[in-house]
């Protein structure tokens, strides 16, 4: 089973925003990364045409011609011109390297671990309100993807992983939210890449997602407290936070 074989669920409204500020060219990027990350634009779809890109994010066609062609140097998109082309995703593994130009810098990792700790649980309380059985199903099928991928490409596996948590983020219906977890996931693959690809205990990770689709279904904030908490902590005990501000001596 590949990447592109997955259920779809509900889209937001328009996955991408106007644009403001410096660094335009990154900031396309970036959403569009995250469209492809969240599974809104799947391997094999098309994605808005250049000009309806330009329109909703508010920058000129030549700024997207420009992120459109590091995605396409990259081989996240495709690129193909006359009455039949447009822009067609070809991956959902985005390099690191791209999602090293987010206009994000966050690099502190017990930062980006508490700012992921109150998004995620978050997120996770109004997915158990608000999901549909089809936000259930395509959750699902991204655990089973993930225990089938664990002697596999590690990559294909991180996309399983990652995937869960934007499904379960869409099915949330918070755009801003979701954006949020967007930024943390993105900085943690890029500052953790090789913790993702060499250390992380598949089977650790099949049992912890299996467990948090279980809590979410039931709906018990308790266990879903638990579960989130759990989830989390792997992460959490790579790095030690101070108890609070130094102390300074007085003379």
């Amino acid at each position: 089973m590949t990447v592109n074989e997955q259920v779809s669920t509900p889209g937001f409204a328009d996955v991408f925003r106007p644009i403001r500020g410096h660094r335009t060219q990154y900031e396309v990027i970036d959403q569009i990364t995250f469209a492809i990350r969240a599974g809104v634009y799947a391997p094999g779809d098309r994605l808005p045409s250049l000009d309806e890109l330009s329109a909703r994010l508010g920058v000129s066609r030549s700024v997207v011609i420009e992120a459109v062609r590091s995605l396409s140097v990259a081989g996240v998109v495709a690129t193909q011109r006359g009455n039949g082309g447009g822009l067609t995703v070809l991956t959902s593994n985005v390099p690191v390297a791209l999602l090293g130009l987010s206009t994000n810098k966050f690099e502190k990792l017990p930062d980006l671990l508490e700012a992921r700790r109150a998004v995620e649980l978050r997120l996770a309380l109004l997915c158990a309100e608000r999901a549909t059985s089809d936000d259930f199903d395509a959750m699902e099928l991204s655990v089973r993807r993930l225990v089938e991928s664990r002697d596999t490409d590690r990559l294909e596996r991180q996309h399983w992983d990652h995937l869960f948590h934007y499904q379960m983020a869409r099915a949330a219906r918070s755009e801003v939210l979701a954006y949020m977890q967007h930024q943390i996931l993105e900085r943690l693959t890029v500052v953790l890449e090789t913790y993702f690809t060499e250390d992380e205990d598949p089977q650790m990770v099949e049992t912890l997602h299996r467990e948090t689709l279980d809590s979410l279904r039931s709906g018990n904030r308790r266990r879903i407290e638990e579960s989130i908490d759990r989830h989390l902590a792997p992460l959490e005990l790579l790095v030690e936070r101070p108890a609070g501000p130094p102390t300074q001596d007085r003379k």
